[in-house]
């Protein structure tokens, strides 16, 4: 308990520093942002030592008629447990389980209480300007779930650009039609920004049906989805030292969800409600920039099987406040200090009653860049209240340093948890309510190597990482009922490299990357006398995966050919039952028109060229290869005010 008393004591003296900062600068003139927009000081200036990426923008735009899944299945190292088109889709991230991803929306937590995840298959992409994948333990700054990795959705409107309007329309297979809409009006004092996102399909694929006799060919049934939704983001610049941000996100999908391989017919149906909205206020100072932010999330999901005569619904709400002010000791020294609540509610029939949970954390970090930008340390520290109750206090030390002009080392070491979820907690029957929370430790170090000149540009990443988790909570089958129980310690460990060489001549850029991933995930303890798990690779977990890129673009046409490899994925404990790997290509094609104030991309794409039958969980069908076109129009004109 000493070290929560120590850190609350550093806590309240950091924010008795701000505020002394924070008068001082009432007597000081007018201090003039740089820029506008200023990024959270978490994401991205006190992590150094942690690997980040971040999709470049013709990479993302050719996306943007797509949802998350597509995304990073493709063009990520992260492995996507994807039950077909249009399903349910969730990340395992380094060896992790989807309960230890964290999804972040402009800092707000999108992962739901009831079962501690997100739905890929559900988030466009064109909701988020920027997509940054934040790798390793991310617990001390920002809270349960981000044990593997963090997810950020980010948008960033710039005021004073012009009048944007933009119109994606995209046809496929399997009557495959999506539309997006765009508008944004960026005035000097304001930027207000419409999407509107809109997708029907049939998911009416064929496939060879491995489990029948005859292995015969079989048509998807019960695939269709719609989806729409709408995301307003509006941005005011109040004076040059504050920025008020206002958003909204609401979305209605109605999906069935098909068969399995193993069955002759479904008529289960999904349909999932979500209303997101989010505030924020941005205040920078000479020596201090804060940052205060509300959210309110409610979403609905019913679940109904036509053939059981069975319906269910489940109920979520959650209200966000958080807190958190950067301060500017010196050239070199910086400290950002927080807090944080979150406040959910679920219902559901299988709960006794409607299940609430307050969440309340503080939360610190110290950053430390030499005058030469060589060196850069930080120190972050987070304890958490559940429901008045401490948890596993987190922390983590990172620094990354230049050892030469190109080559540059990092290093992170952290303590990570996961709280249960509300469904561990508190289902009936099942629900276990002494459950602990999952902490361990995470550790990872990566060297960076950049080597350019006027005509090639070589950029190569290794980072090796480790990580053990122990109170691991996993469901097992009792007398009368399963029950989650802290029974497992897993070790995951591996080696991550992200290689990439552009060379450009005049007109025409060649542009090769190459991403391989090696992950060993295992259990550690065993579950039940003799039980064979042990020291053995996680169900659904690759060890080997990869993907290759070339791309050749010249003047203002783009050629890509796409390669991505996963490997074995074990579908027993005892690794004795197994999904074969598998191999798919794709090729992408687009040429961009350009008029005065109208841009127009033509684009087209064809998925799994060399029609390989796989499937990336067990008894679920994938398309053979398929098909799909579409056109982004743009029109902007500058603004006079």
């Amino acid at each position: 308990m000493q070290n929560k008393y120590l850190f609350l004591l550093f806590f309240l003296s950091c924010l008795r520093a701000g505020s002394a900062f924070a008068q001082q600068a009432v007597f000081d003139s007018v201090f003039l942002l740089k820029e506008v927009t200023v990024e959270a000081p978490r994401i991205s200036g006190f992590t150094p030592g942690l690997k980040t990426t971040e999709f470049d923008s013709l990479t993302k735009a050719a996306y943007d008629q797509k949802n998350l899944t597509d995304l990073l299945a493709d063009e990520s190292p992260l492995f996507i447990k994807s039950y077909g088109l249009g399903s349910l889709a969730t990340t395992s991230f380094r060896g992790g389980s989807a309960y230890h991803t964290a999804v972040l929306w402009n800092g707000i937590s999108l992962s739901s209480p009831m079962n501690g995840q997100l739905d890929l298959s559900l988030v466009p992409t064109g909701a988020a300007d920027n997509i940054k994948l934040q790798y390793g333990g991310g617990s001390a700054l920002f809270g349960s779930g981000a044990v593997a990795g963090v997810i950020h959705l980010l948008n960033n409107p710039k005021f004073g650009q012009s009048i944007t309007a933009r119109v994606n329309l995209y046809a496929g297979n399997f009557s495959d039609y999506r539309q997006n809409i765009l508008v944004e009006v960026s005035k000097k004092k304001f930027v207000s920004s419409l999407k509107v996102f809109n997708a029907s399909a049939k998911n009416d694929f064929k496939y060879s049906n491995i489990y029948s006799a005859s292995e015969a060919t079989v048509k998807q049934s019960n695939g269709e989805l719609k989806n729409r939704g709408i995301i307003s983001e509006n941005k005011f610049l109040i004076n040059s030292n504050q920025i008020l941000s206002v958003n909204a996100w609401l979305q209605y999908t109605d999906r069935n969800i098909p068969p399995t391989m193993l069955q002759k017919e479904s008529k289960s149906n999904q349909t999932d409600d979500a209303l997101r909205l989010t505030s924020e206020w941005k205040y920078e100072k000479r020596k201090t920039a804060t940052f205060i932010r509300a959210a309110w999330l409610n979403e609905k999901l019913v679940y109904s099987d036509g053939l059981a005569d069975f319906s269910e619904t489940s109920k979520t709400q959650q209200l966000i406040a958080e807190a958190e002010t950067k301060i500017t000791l010196s050239k070199t020294h910086f400290v950002n200090v927080g807090i944080h609540n979150t406040y959910s509610t679920a219902s559901n029939r299988s709960f006794e009653t409607d299940s609430r949970q307050n969440r309340f954390a503080l939360f610190a970090s110290y950053l430390f860049t030499s005058l030469n930008k060589k060196l850069s340390a930080s120190l972050s520290a987070r304890e958490e209240l559940l429901n008045n109750s401490f948890i596993p206090f987190a922390y983590s030390a990172g620094g990354q340093y230049a050892i030469t002009k190109f080559l540059s080392a990092r290093a992170n070491f952290s303590k990570v948890y996961r709280i249960p979820t509300f469904n561990d907690l508190y289902w009936v029957p099942g629900g276990n309510a002494n459950l602990k929370p999952e902490d361990g430790y995470a550790e990872e170090a990566g060297l960076n190597l950049i080597l350019k000149n006027k005509t090639f540009l070589l950029k190569t990443d290794l980072t090796v990482f480790n990580r053990n988790i122990k109170n691991w909570i996993l469901w097992l089958p009792g007398v009368w009922y399963w029950s989650p129980q802290n029974i497992m310690n897993v070790w995951s460990r591996g080696i991550e490299t992200n290689n990439s060489l552009a060379i450009t001549s005049g007109k025409t850029k060649i542009t090769f990357a190459v991403l391989t991933n090696y992950v060993q995930s295992t259990n550690r303890t065993a579950k039940t006398e003799n039980d064979n798990s042990v020291n053995r690779q996680l169900i659904y977990t690759p060890m080997y995966s990869g993907m290759a890129k070339l791309s050749v673009a010249y003047k203002n046409l783009q050629i890509t050919y796409r390669h991505n490899y996963i490997g074995y994925r074990y579908t027993s404990t005892d690794n004795t039952q197994y999904l074969t790997p598998y191999d798919l290509g794709s090729a992408y094609i687009s040429y961009k028109l350009k008029f005065k104030s109208t841009s127009a991309d033509i684009f087209f794409q064809a998925n799994n060229i060399w029609n390989e039958q796989y499937q990336v969980l067990s008894n679920r069908a994938m398309p053979s290869v398929n098909i799909n076109g579409g056109i982004s129009i743009q029109f902007n004109k500058q603004t006079k005010s």
